[in-house]
Protein backbone atom coordinates (compact mmCIF):
# COMPACT_ATOMS: atom_id res chain seq x y z
CA UNK A 1 0.00 0.00 0.00
CA UNK A 2 1.40 3.36 -1.02
CA UNK A 3 1.79 5.90 1.79
CA UNK A 4 1.65 9.67 2.06
CA UNK A 5 3.71 11.24 4.84
CA UNK A 6 4.07 14.73 6.28
CA UNK A 7 7.29 16.34 7.51
CA UNK A 8 7.53 19.33 9.82
CA UNK A 9 11.04 20.79 9.79
CA UNK A 10 12.24 19.40 6.46
CA UNK A 11 14.81 22.15 5.97
CA UNK A 12 16.68 21.29 9.17
CA UNK A 13 19.68 19.08 9.75
CA UNK A 14 17.76 15.84 10.35
CA UNK A 15 14.65 16.76 8.39
CA UNK A 16 16.53 17.28 5.14
CA UNK A 17 18.31 13.94 5.56
CA UNK A 18 14.98 12.26 6.29
CA UNK A 19 13.53 13.62 3.06
CA UNK A 20 16.35 11.95 1.14
CA UNK A 21 15.61 8.64 2.88
CA UNK A 22 11.89 8.74 2.20
CA UNK A 23 12.35 9.67 -1.45
CA UNK A 24 14.09 6.32 -1.95
CA UNK A 25 11.35 4.33 -0.18
CA UNK A 26 9.09 2.67 -2.74
CA UNK A 27 6.33 2.45 -0.11
CA UNK A 28 6.13 6.25 0.02
CA UNK A 29 4.22 7.83 -2.83
CA UNK A 30 4.03 11.40 -1.52
CA UNK A 31 6.08 13.50 0.90
CA UNK A 32 4.23 16.59 2.05
CA UNK A 33 6.50 19.25 3.48
CA UNK A 34 5.01 21.91 5.74
CA UNK A 35 6.84 25.19 5.28
CA UNK A 36 6.51 28.91 5.85
CA UNK A 37 8.62 29.79 2.83
CA UNK A 38 9.38 28.34 -0.60
CA UNK A 39 11.89 25.48 -0.66
CA UNK A 40 13.57 23.75 -3.57
CA UNK A 41 13.32 19.98 -4.02
CA UNK A 42 13.60 18.02 -7.25
CA UNK A 43 11.73 14.80 -6.50
CA UNK A 44 8.27 14.35 -7.98
CA UNK A 45 7.22 12.75 -4.69
CA UNK A 46 7.49 16.04 -2.84
CA UNK A 47 4.55 18.37 -2.34
CA UNK A 48 5.32 21.69 -0.67
CA UNK A 49 2.56 23.07 1.51
CA UNK A 50 3.06 26.70 2.53
CA UNK A 51 0.99 27.28 5.63
CA UNK A 52 0.93 28.92 9.04
CA UNK A 53 2.85 26.35 11.06
CA UNK A 54 1.10 27.38 14.25
CA UNK A 55 -2.24 26.55 12.56
CA UNK A 56 -1.41 24.21 9.67
CA UNK A 57 -4.02 23.61 6.99
CA UNK A 58 -6.04 20.47 7.82
CA UNK A 59 -5.96 19.46 4.14
CA UNK A 60 -2.20 18.93 4.43
CA UNK A 61 -2.83 15.80 6.47
CA UNK A 62 -5.65 14.20 4.49
CA UNK A 63 -5.01 10.46 4.01
CA UNK A 64 -1.51 10.75 5.47
CA UNK A 65 -0.09 7.73 7.26
CA UNK A 66 2.70 9.31 9.29
CA UNK A 67 3.91 12.66 10.61
CA UNK A 68 7.60 13.36 11.25
CA UNK A 69 8.25 16.24 13.67
CA UNK A 70 11.79 17.49 13.08
CA UNK A 71 11.31 21.19 13.78
CA UNK A 72 13.38 23.02 16.36
CA UNK A 73 15.08 26.31 17.03
CA UNK A 74 18.07 27.46 19.09
CA UNK A 75 18.61 29.97 21.88
CA UNK A 76 20.79 31.98 19.51
CA UNK A 77 18.02 32.25 16.91
CA UNK A 78 15.22 32.58 19.44
CA UNK A 79 16.47 33.96 22.78
CA UNK A 80 12.95 34.72 24.03
CA UNK A 81 11.62 31.64 25.81
CA UNK A 82 8.00 32.37 24.89
CA UNK A 83 8.85 32.47 21.20
CA UNK A 84 11.09 29.42 21.58
CA UNK A 85 8.20 27.48 23.11
CA UNK A 86 5.83 28.66 20.38
CA UNK A 87 8.10 27.03 17.79
CA UNK A 88 9.27 23.82 19.48
CA UNK A 89 6.11 23.05 21.41
CA UNK A 90 3.39 25.02 19.62
CA UNK A 91 4.17 24.05 16.03
CA UNK A 92 4.89 20.43 16.88
CA UNK A 93 1.66 19.90 18.81
CA UNK A 94 -0.40 21.84 16.25
CA UNK A 95 0.81 19.58 13.45
CA UNK A 96 0.40 16.45 15.55
CA UNK A 97 -3.17 17.31 16.54
CA UNK A 98 -4.09 18.06 12.93
CA UNK A 99 -2.51 14.81 11.75
CA UNK A 100 -4.36 12.78 14.40
CA UNK A 101 -7.68 14.43 13.51
CA UNK A 102 -7.08 13.57 9.85
CA UNK A 103 -6.52 9.90 10.65
CA UNK A 104 -2.72 9.55 10.62
CA UNK A 105 -1.72 6.44 12.55
CA UNK A 106 1.88 7.17 13.50
CA UNK A 107 3.98 10.11 14.61
CA UNK A 108 7.75 10.45 14.95
CA UNK A 109 9.29 13.11 17.21
CA UNK A 110 12.88 14.24 17.55
CA UNK A 111 13.24 15.10 21.23
CA UNK A 112 16.46 15.05 23.25
CA UNK A 113 18.23 12.98 25.85
CA UNK A 114 17.33 14.23 29.31
CA UNK A 115 13.82 15.38 28.36
CA UNK A 116 11.94 15.75 31.64
CA UNK A 117 8.92 17.84 32.60
CA UNK A 118 10.45 18.29 36.08
CA UNK A 119 13.81 19.57 34.86
CA UNK A 120 15.01 22.98 36.00
CA UNK A 121 16.65 23.41 32.60
CA UNK A 122 14.27 25.14 30.18
CA UNK A 123 15.30 23.09 27.14
CA UNK A 124 14.98 19.71 28.87
CA UNK A 125 11.72 20.68 30.54
CA UNK A 126 10.23 21.86 27.25
CA UNK A 127 11.20 18.65 25.47
CA UNK A 128 9.59 16.69 28.29
CA UNK A 129 6.37 18.68 27.93
CA UNK A 130 6.30 18.06 24.19
CA UNK A 131 6.74 14.33 24.73
CA UNK A 132 4.04 14.23 27.41
CA UNK A 133 1.43 16.06 25.38
CA UNK A 134 2.23 14.25 22.15
CA UNK A 135 1.63 10.93 23.92
CA UNK A 136 -1.75 12.19 25.10
CA UNK A 137 -2.90 12.38 21.47
CA UNK A 138 -2.87 8.57 21.43
CA UNK A 139 -1.62 7.78 17.94
CA UNK A 140 -1.55 4.07 17.16
CA UNK A 141 2.25 4.39 17.02
CA UNK A 142 4.28 7.10 18.72
CA UNK A 143 8.05 7.03 18.33
CA UNK A 144 10.16 9.47 20.31
CA UNK A 145 13.86 9.75 19.48
CA UNK A 146 16.15 11.12 22.19
CA UNK A 147 19.54 11.86 20.63
CA UNK A 148 22.41 13.40 22.52
CA UNK A 149 24.69 15.67 20.46
CA UNK A 150 23.78 15.79 16.78
CA UNK A 151 26.70 15.83 14.34
CA UNK A 152 26.42 17.49 10.95
CA UNK A 153 27.03 20.66 8.95
CA UNK A 154 24.77 23.59 9.74
CA UNK A 155 24.30 26.71 7.59
CA UNK A 156 24.79 29.02 10.56
CA UNK A 157 27.92 29.16 12.71
CA UNK A 158 27.52 27.86 16.27
CA UNK A 159 30.96 28.01 17.89
CA UNK A 160 29.92 26.39 21.16
CA UNK A 161 28.10 23.57 19.40
CA UNK A 162 31.08 22.98 17.10
CA UNK A 163 33.35 22.56 20.11
CA UNK A 164 30.82 20.21 21.70
CA UNK A 165 30.69 18.11 18.55
CA UNK A 166 34.47 17.77 18.47
CA UNK A 167 34.70 16.88 22.16
CA UNK A 168 31.88 14.36 21.83
CA UNK A 169 34.00 12.30 19.43
CA UNK A 170 36.45 11.79 22.30
CA UNK A 171 33.81 11.22 24.98
CA UNK A 172 32.05 8.66 22.77
CA UNK A 173 35.03 6.33 23.26
CA UNK A 174 34.29 6.21 27.00
CA UNK A 175 30.58 5.43 26.75
CA UNK A 176 29.63 1.84 27.50
CA UNK A 177 26.53 0.08 28.80
CA UNK A 178 23.90 2.45 30.18
CA UNK A 179 26.04 5.44 29.22
CA UNK A 180 25.72 4.68 25.52
CA UNK A 181 22.54 6.72 25.33
CA UNK A 182 24.77 9.82 25.57
CA UNK A 183 26.70 8.83 22.42
CA UNK A 184 26.65 11.46 19.67
CA UNK A 185 24.96 10.64 16.39
CA UNK A 186 25.09 12.12 12.92
CA UNK A 187 21.97 13.69 11.45
CA UNK A 188 22.13 11.16 8.63
CA UNK A 189 22.20 8.22 11.06
CA UNK A 190 19.22 9.60 12.97
CA UNK A 191 17.26 10.10 9.76
CA UNK A 192 18.02 6.51 8.74
CA UNK A 193 16.81 5.35 12.17
CA UNK A 194 13.55 7.26 11.80
CA UNK A 195 13.01 5.70 8.40
CA UNK A 196 13.96 2.24 9.68
CA UNK A 197 11.32 2.43 12.41
CA UNK A 198 8.56 3.63 10.07
CA UNK A 199 5.48 1.64 9.07
CA UNK A 200 6.03 -1.29 11.44
CA UNK A 201 3.10 -3.38 12.63
CA UNK A 202 4.03 -2.83 16.29
CA UNK A 203 1.68 -0.40 18.01
CA UNK A 204 2.05 1.73 21.11
CA UNK A 205 4.80 4.09 22.19
CA UNK A 206 8.56 3.75 21.93
CA UNK A 207 11.16 6.07 23.44
CA UNK A 208 14.42 5.45 21.63
CA UNK A 209 17.96 6.42 22.62
CA UNK A 210 21.25 5.83 20.83
CA UNK A 211 21.46 2.01 21.15
CA UNK A 212 17.86 1.68 19.93
CA UNK A 213 18.42 3.75 16.82
CA UNK A 214 20.27 0.89 15.14
CA UNK A 215 17.66 -1.77 15.86
CA UNK A 216 14.46 -2.49 13.97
Amino acid sequence: MQKSVVILGASGLVGSALVEELILDQQVSEIRILTRRPLVFTSEKIKLIQTDLSKPAPSAFANATALYCCIGTTRKKTPDQTQYRAIDYGMTLAAAAAAKNAGATEVHLISAIGADTRSKIFYSRLKGEIERDLLQLNFERTLIYQPSILIGPRPEKRFGEKIAQLLSLLFDLLLFGALQKYHSISAKELAVAMHRHSFAAQKGKQVLTYPDFFQK
